[in-house]
């Protein structure tokens, strides 16, 4: 059966012509082949091609299991998943961020695979590095696996440096070293730093100040003296010490774009960039980020996860467990730059840290040892957007970094109310 593949973004006009109940093209056939339906938002529009190899090799390794293939845009494929959980219509299988997944795994619209993982004799946990097994479960219940995990690190150029006189990031920076280096570096049109001034910022940079947006019990904590100093360093790059560009200094220029330009001498951003600064007409490397008193990074990951009402839970099962842990599927995600697989496979994570650039290569794995994955509350997307808001009024210096989490704290109380 040749699989249907919805490539690029779905407008709204679409969605709703598209959508159809988990028994139309699901089930068994009368040749004996069960057919599936997977969901996903990160193959477009860059990796068509590449999951339709991976969907290929699965059905060579499964021959009584066909897949059905829709591609969704990222700006909408949440909204449909809701429309589709609301009318209990969901893809067989579909992908999940790690932000989404709670909420979706408390509403009972995610199939729980504990028994089927447990009774697979051919899966165990230690498959997935590290503590990916982890991530997607909930009250202690497995809901998904781990598809692709990325971080974020320290990028630098390494040619400023040299002609700088300047060391290396080293693995021991804090921000004093980073500010050091960065006033160093900046001069004739070049800022020495960059990174965003958003709330994917600022939960990552509060905790490398010893502070927590929300506390154990999900309980908002957003206006701390921790959190309102850390606030006060990301604004202070910008507003005080001129070591990174404002958003009219960037005149609509990306930051990636200013870093390929010699315009950026230090950028923080994500694990996946290393693909699109391969080109860069200079030497380059990447390093830990610094923190303050303590070292964190990002960590984002993907997940695969099945429909509670899908009538098909074992061939369900086998493509998670594919698309997580195949060495085969692993590697055509390697090898077209597509985020790095979640498997444990040493011959996966050796190709990986073998090629040529950046040469540290290996401080990928290494930040996901301090990595801490984004708060996850309810009204995610909300909670988010209020924090944003006040991001941006300082930004512009229409409030201070505490006026600015004191009127956060306030929004995002009366959301979780």
């Amino acid at each position: 059966m040749k699989k249907k593949l919805i490539a690029g973004i779905l407008g709204v006009t679409m969605i709703a012509g598209m959508i159809t109940g988990c028994g139309g093209g699901s089930g068994e056939s009368s040749d004996g082949t069960t057919t599936i339906k997977y969901a996903t938002y990160s193959a477009g529009p860059d990796h068509l091609e590449d999951m339709d190899a991976m969907i290929e090799e699965f059905e060579k390794q499964n021959p009584d299991i066909k897949v059905d293939v829709e591609v969704i845009g990222y700006d909408d494929y949440f909204t449909k998943l809701q429309t589709q959980a609301s009318s209990k219509t969901l893809p067989d299988v579909f992908e999940m961020n790690y932000e989404n997944f709670n909420t979706y795994a408390g509403n009972g619209v995610l199939l729980d695979l504990t028994e089927l993982a447990d009774g697979d004799e051919d899966f165990s946990p230690d498959m997935l590095t590290g503590n990916t097994y982890e991530y997607f479960q909930n009250n202690g219940k497995l809901y998904g696996l781990t598809e692709k995990v990325s971080d974020v690190v320290l990028y630098y150029n390494k040619d400023m440096f040299d002609a700088a006189g300047l060391e290396y990031p080293q693995a021991d920076w804090t921000w004093d070293d980073l500010l050091t280096a960065a006033q160093a570096l900046t001069k004739d049109g070049v800022y020495g730093f960059y990174a965003p001034v958003t709330y994917n910022e600022l939960y990552k940079v509060v905790a490398q100040n010893g502070g927590a947006l929300f506390d154990e019990d999900g309980n908002p904590t957003i206006d701390s003296a921790e959190n309102v100093e850390a606030l006060q360093w990301m604004l202070d790059k910008m507003l005080k010490y001129h070591i990174q560009p404002t958003s009219e200094e960037m005149s609509g220029k990306t930051p990636e774009d200013m870093f390929k330009n010699s315009e950026i001498a230090m950028e923080v951003t994500g694990s996946w960039m290393v693909t699109t600064f391969a080109d860069a007409p200079f030497e380059w490397d990447i390093a830990l980020e610094p923190g303050n008193t303590d070292q964190v990074h990002h960590v984002f990951a993907d997940g695969i996860v099945a429909s509670a009402d899908t009538k098909n839970a074992e061939a369900a099962w086998k493509l998670i467990k594919f698309l997580s842990t195949d060495p085969t599927a692993a590697k055509i995600r390697l090898d077209s730059s597509w985020d790095l697989p979640a498997t444990n496979d040493e011959s996966v994570q050796e190709q990986y840290t073998s090629q040529e650039k950046p040469e540290h290569r290996e401080v990928i794995f290494e930040a996901m040892e301090t990595g801490i994955m984004p708060p996850v509350v309810d009204h995610y997307a909300e909670v988010q957007n209020a924090i944003n808001e006040q991001l941006n009024r300082a930004v512009i210096g229409q409030q201070s970094a505490e006026d600015a989490l004191k009127a956060a704290q306030e929004e995002v109380t009366n959301i979780l109310k």
